[in-house]
């Protein structure tokens, strides 16, 4: 809200001039535009007082910036309640799908030193050619997996990698990250979205969001996009 005249009287008085001081805000509180007037009326001529229709103008100004201070108010509660009771709901839900079965939007993967993993990727189109290829938390390459014409078709797909190596080896429990290399017949480049499945094991509620737990994975809930009685 502007306040010119009452701005201009202060500015006058802290200056000793009538010119404005530079970077003056224009835009008051509700406090501040109270203390203004106040110190208006306090400081005008007796001989000459203020306008009555000037000081009822202000008044409507200061009662207006009070109603929208204090709807503001009202509607940043509302929010903030709506905020609270929508994440408690959440809460109350995420319990009940522990032994289910979920997708997650992650390229991480977790071999437990025995168990097949199942990898996931969706493939934007038919491609000509492609590979997976699986590093340690070291980011070297310990796996690389040639797909079949059949994994290279559009739409999503899921290949299980046995947890060894390229020699064959059993690499140790841990978490891997994969990613798919798909080319097409031009020798376009592409790196579909992968995605991890597993049983929800555990829901954490953490300072920096929710968390499930899928085959020892920790994936934000914002992550999962399928949940399932199945595998």
């Amino acid at each position: 809200m502007t306040t010119d005249s009452i701005t201009n009287a202060t500015q006058s008085s802290q200056t000793g001039t009538g010119q404005q001081t530079t970077g003056t805000n224009n835009t008051i509180s509700k406090d501040e535009f109270l203390k203004l007037l106040t110190y208006q009326l306090k400081s005008q001529d007796p001989l000459s007082p203020m306008d009555n229709q000037q000081f009822a103008s202000q008044l409507a100004q200061f009662s207006q910036l009070e109603q929208l201070t204090n709807i503001s108010s009202l509607l940043q509660q509302e929010v903030q309640s709506n905020a609270v009771l929508s994440q408690t709901m959440t809460n109350s839900a995420l319990p009940g799908l522990l032994g289910k079965y979920a997708k997650a939007l992650t390229n991480t993967a977790h071999f437990d030193g025995s168990n097949n993993v199942q990898l996931g990727y969706n493939m934007p189109s038919n491609e000509a050619s492609g590979d997976i290829t699986i590093k340690d938390s070291s980011g070297n390459v310990v796996r690389t997996i040639e797909l079949s014409a059949s994994d290279l078709h559009s739409g999503e797909h899921n290949v299980e990698w046995d947890g060894k190596d390229d020699k064959g080896n059993t690499l140790p429990s841990g978490d891997y990250t994969f990613q798919v290399n798909a080319k097409d017949s031009s020798g376009t480049s592409y790196t579909p979205d992968c995605y991890a499945y597993g049983k929800i094991e555990a829901v954490r509620f953490k300072t920096n969001g929710t968390f499930l737990v899928i085959n020892g994975l920790e994936i934000p809930l914002q992550n999962i996009t399928d949940i399932s009685t199945e595998n």
